[in-house]
This record gives structure tokens, sequence and C-alpha cells, in this order.
């Protein structure tokens, strides 16, 4: 699917205008952002030609022009969003139903553009070929798109076109962004904008631990165990991966340059939870609480990185992150798409990394490097969930095949213990 076909299937006609569907952290109900204008008393909904049930009353924004609908719950929206300001200039996409196309068949119409300015909670865009009124009507409440790459980034809601005067609007479209949608959620006590699988580590219980080990059979009472411990930890309260994502937000992340929307992938959560499983079994917890995550939080994290480069190249990153975060002897839990990945940097790796950070004069001034900072540097441990996977469970698969299920994690816990806490 292309990011324009990808955009389209999330548009929805909203009585003769648009609007945007958006999941949350629900699996009763989605939602559709629009203008609230185009709501009006009673809001009809469709989908590709399809009728959408609508639920309940629409809730609208006390001060501006948008509203928020519930609508029958839509798996298929994977909606990534864009809150910060985009510099003027920054390509936009335009995406709803202009009258003019509906009985045709293509009824939908994308609209490229620029941002012009975002002042006061609206943004201002100019659309390429400056169309008129009569072009766009029927699209008001139709979302604008930030596309980086292969990714569309949701960044606002088109509410009308900008000028005052009616004789002189071409081109030039005003729109709200996300922030205002979210007003609505808090002022009506509604659930967050956020994918459904945020609302509970459940949704990942198939995806933990995945061994492509080269005989399946040897790794299956493990992950076995691995799983009880993960349904164990459910049932007794551990956190949402959307509260814990509210928690440390962009601290999960490896570099500035890492996309903050990354905290919303599903992949980030599936190895979370990996590493969750993995520290509460070395430390013998069997309740994630915030009294465990204050104790974690000092002694062990987790960052992840979206890249599938080599994670080595990272480490200056990781080390930076660390001095904040960790006491002496600290360990931190990395993720990434790199299968292959080693699963600790060597001595010649560490040592270079260091010294790199030490000489360096902005460093130096920021963090007041002296040899205490530099010693406690070396107390920190750092290790990589799939490379850790690959040596201590993919290569020994034999070894946990040849034991009883009741020594599965007593195996699994001496390997992986071994290697965070010693760093070998």
């Amino acid at each position: 699917m292309t990011t324009d076909e990808q955009i389209i299937s999330y548009a929805v006609k909203v009585n003769t205008g648009s609007g945007v569907l958006i999941s949350t952290l629900s699996q009763d109900y989605s939602y559709v952002l629009t203008a609230r204008h185009v709501v009006g008393e009673r809001a009809e909904i469709s989908r590709n030609g399809r009728v959408i049930n609508v639920i309940g009353s629409p809730y609208h924004h006390s001060e501006v022009d948008c509203s928020i609908i519930k609508v029958e719950f839509q798996a298929d929206i994977k909606q990534r969003t864009l809150m910060q300001a985009l510099p003027a200039g920054s390509g936009i996409s335009y995406v709803g139903y202009p009258r003019s196309n509906h009985e045709t068949d293509r009824p939908f119409k994308i609209y490229t553009g620029s941002s012009n300015d975002v002042a006061h909670q609206v943004i201002v865009c100019n659309l390429t070929g400056n169309p008129g009124q009569e072009s766009i009507e029927g699209m008001s409440g139709g979302a604008i798109y930030h596309i980086d790459g292969d990714i569309a980034h949701l960044w606002g809601v088109e509410a009308r076109m900008d000028d005052e005067d009616p004789d002189a609007r071409y081109g030039r479209i005003r729109c709200f962004p996300i922030s205002r949608f979210e007003e609505i959620i808090e002022a009506n006590d509604l659930l967050q904008i956020a994918p459904y699988y945020m609302g509970c580590f459940s949704n990942f219980k198939g995806d933990i631990f995945d061994f492509n080990a080269a005989n399946p059979a040897n790794v299956q009472k493990l992950r076995q165990k691995l799983n009880e411990q993960a349904e164990w930890l459910i049932e007794h309260g551990m956190p949402t991966p959307h509260d814990l994502m509210m928690r440390y937000r962009r601290e999960l992340l490896i570099g500035d340059d890492e996309p903050s929307d990354t905290v919303l992938s599903r992949e980030i959560w599936v190895a979370y939870f990996e590493f969750v499983i993995v520290c509460s079994i070395l430390d013998d917890v069997y309740v994630v609480d915030e009294a465990y995550l204050e104790l974690l939080d000092r002694k062990c994290r987790f960052m992840y990185s979206s890249s599938g480069d080599n994670w080595i190249r990272r480490l200056s990153d990781i080390f930076k992150a660390a001095k904040g975060m960790l006491e002496a002897n600290g360990a931190m839990l990395i993720n990434s798409p790199e299968e292959n990945a080693v699963d600790v940097p060597d001595s010649d790796d560490l040592n270079e990394v260091i010294d790199d950070i030490a000489s360096s004069p902005k460093f130096r001034e920021l963090a007041r490097i002296d040899s205490a900072h530099v010693e406690l540097w070396g107390t920190y441990s750092v290790a990589h969930l799939k490379g850790l996977r690959n040596k201590y469970v993919l290569a020994k698969h034999r070894e946990y095949g040849s034991v009883n299920i009741g020594s599965q994690l007593t195996k699994f816990k001496g390997y992986y213990g071994s290697a965070i806490k010693d760093g070998s």
C-alpha cells in the first residue's frame, strides 16, 4: 500500500463533509476527527462507501471548530500523529471528499502543498495550484498529513479556507492541530488517542520471545515458561504501555534523531515487554508496580532504536543517556530491528567510546567530566536483547531441549544474569 493509499483508507465522509479515522485505547470503538460545522445535529459516516455505525453523540470543542465522533472499532488503523510545529515550507498532503467528486469512481481527492505558519494553535497551509473554495467544498474536516519518507504523520484537521474575503479564497486552508482534539478528550474524560494495543500488554502476548531456533521444539518449553511469567505480570497489575509511554517518553529512545512517534510503535512495546519479563526473572520479582519501577529505573534501563544499523554505532548515545539515568553498576538493555546483533560490545568498543566522550570539550563542559565520571561509566554494562537471544537461546537450543520444564528459567536466568550483570 502506498502512502497515498494509506491516508485515503483513513479518510471518511461525514454528512456532506469529510473526517479522518484515528485509534484510541479501546477495541470497542475508534474516533473520527472532523470540523464541528460538518457534524450538524446528526452524523452519518461512511468509509470507502460503507456506512460506519456511530456510537453516541458527538463531542464538540467549546471554542473552536473541532469535533470527535465515536464509531465502531476499525481494526486496521495505524495512524502516526505529529504534535510539534513544522518549519514553514514543509510538505503536506490534504485528503478528503470534495462534492465535485462524489459521483465519480474516485470520490476522494488529495492536494499537496506546504505549511505556511502555525500561530495561536491554528495551522495555515498553502495548497499547490491555488484551488478555490468550490474545488474543495466537502473537504472540510479532512486530514492534513506530513509525509516523511514512506510514513504519513497526521498533523491536523482542516476547518475552512483561510481568507476572510470569499472572493480571495484560493489555495490557503486553516486547520487545527491534534492538540485541539486532545482538549476535547480531556474535557469529556474520554480515552486517549493512541493505538488500541497501548491499552494492555496482553495485546503482545503472541509476539514475545519468538525464538527462531534450528529446532523449535527445543525452546518450546522455555517460551512456555516465559509466557507464564508474562501472564502473571499482566494479571497482577503491570502498568499499561500507555502509562509507561507517558512515564518515560523519549527516555526510551536512542539518540535525538529517533522520531518521537516511535514510542507508539508496536515493535518498541513488544521489546519493552520482553525487557520487563527478563528483569523480573533476574530480580525474582512477580509484581511490576510503581515501587519496582522506581528501583529498576536506577539500576536497569531499556532503550530502543528503529534503525537496523549495527547498534554498536550508538554506544556514545547510550552511555550519555546512562549517565543521567543509572547508578553505578547499572545496565542498559537495548533493542532494535537488527536481528544478527552481537550481545555485548567488546572491551575495545567500550574503551573507545568512553575515551571519546571524556575527551569532548562540549560534553566536558556540560557534564563536568572528571576521572570519577569516567570511572563510573566503566561500571555500566550494556547488552542487546536480540544479541542475548542469539547467544544464550538460539545457539544453545539443544541445552534447553535436554532439561525438564522446571529448569528452563533457571538456565535462562543464569545465562542472562551473567551477561547483563557481568557484561560478558
